[in-house]
C-alpha cells in the first residue's frame, strides 16, 4: 500500500474585499514614475561622484500605507496556508489509518497492539490537529478585514494629505510671489486681519488633523495586535502539540 502523496503550496496573495481609493492608486503609480525617475537623475549625478542616496525602491502603498495598516492580503495568504495544512493533515491522516487497515489480520501479539496504537494514534492528532488549526481561519480573516478597512481610510487620508499639502504650497507661493515676496504677505494679513488668510488656515488644519489621525491609527493597529495575539498563540500551541505528537 501507498501513502497518498501531500501537497502543500504556495498560496497566492488573498483577495482585497473592500474598495480601494483609485485616486491613491493613480497616485501611487506617479509616484513610481517619478521616483524612478529622479532616481535615474541621481544614478547620473553619482557617476560624478556626487554620493547622493537613491530614494527607496518601494511603492507608496509598502512606504506609508503597510507600515501603518499590516498586509491584508498576505494575512489572507496565512488563512490560506492553513487551509493547505488542514487538507494535508487530513489526507495524512486517512493514509495512516490505511497502515492499520494493511495489517496481515494474523499478526498478533505486543508489538502488533503496540504498531496499531501507534498508527491510530498518528491518524486520530494528525486529524485533530487540522481541525483545530482550521479555528485560526476566521480569525486571520478577522485581522485581514480590520486591516483593509484600515488600508482604505490611509489611502484616502494619504490623497487629501497630498492634495491639501500641494494646494496650500502653491497658495503660499502665490501669495508671496514678487519682489516683496514673504512683506506683502504679512502686510496683507495686517491689513486685513486673518480672514485674508482664511482659507490658508483652515487648509493647514485639516492637514494637521490628517497627520494627527494616521499617527493615531499606528495606536490602534497596536491596540488591535495585542488583542488578537492570545488567539494566534494559541494556533502555535496546537501546533506544538501536534508536532510532538507525530514526532513519537
Amino acid at each position: 500500500m501507498t501513502a497518498d502523496p501531500l501537497a502543500l503550496p504556495e498560496p497566492a496573495l488573498g483577495p482585497e474585499r473592500l474598495r480601494h481609493d483609485a485616486e491613491f492608486r493613480a497616485l501611487d503609480r506617479g509616484f513610481d514614475r517619478v521616483r524612478d525617475t529622479v532616481n535615474t537623475g541621481i544614478d547620473v549625478l553619482n557617476d560624478l561622484g556626487l554620493g547622493l542616496r537613491r530614494l527607496p525602491e518601494e511603492s507608496l502603498q509598502e512606504l506609508v500605507v503597510l507600515p501603518l495598516t499590516g498586509d491584508h492580503r498576505r494575512i489572507r495568504q496565512n488563512a490560506a496556508a492553513i487551509g493547505y495544512v488542514d487538507a494535508a493533515l487530513a489526507r495524512y491522516a486517512g493514509s495512516t489509518a490505511r497502515l492499520a487497515l494493511a495489517v496481515d489480520p494474523r499478526w498478533e501479539g505486543d508489538a502488533a497492539a503496540s504498531y496499531l496504537l501507534r498508527v491510530g494514534r498518528h491518524a486520530a492528532a494528525a486529524r485533530a490537529g487540522g481541525e483545530l488549526l482550521r479555528l485560526g481561519v476566521p480569525v486571520f480573516e478577522e485581522v485581514a478585514r480590520f486591516a483593509e478597512r484600515l488600508t482604505v481610510e490611509v489611502e484616502r487620508l494619504v490623497v487629501e494629505l497630498v492634495e491639501k499639502g500641494t494646494r496650500l504650497a502653491t497658495r503660499l507661493l502665490a501669495r508671496a510671489a514678487g519682489p516683496a515676496g514673504w512683506a506683502v504677505f504679512t502686510a496683507d494679513v495686517a491689513l486685513h486681519g486673518l480672514d485674508a488668510v482664511a482659507d490658508l488656515v483652515d487648509d493647514a488644519r485639516r492637514l494637521v488633523a490628517i497627520v494627527d489621525r494616521l499617527l493615531a491609527m499606528k495606536e490602534e493597529v497596536i491596540g488591535w495586535v495585542d488583542e488578537q495575539r492570545d488567539r494566534l498563540a494559541a494556533l502555535r500551541r496546537v501546533a506544538d502539540v501536534v508536532r510532538a505528537e507525530l514526532g513519537r
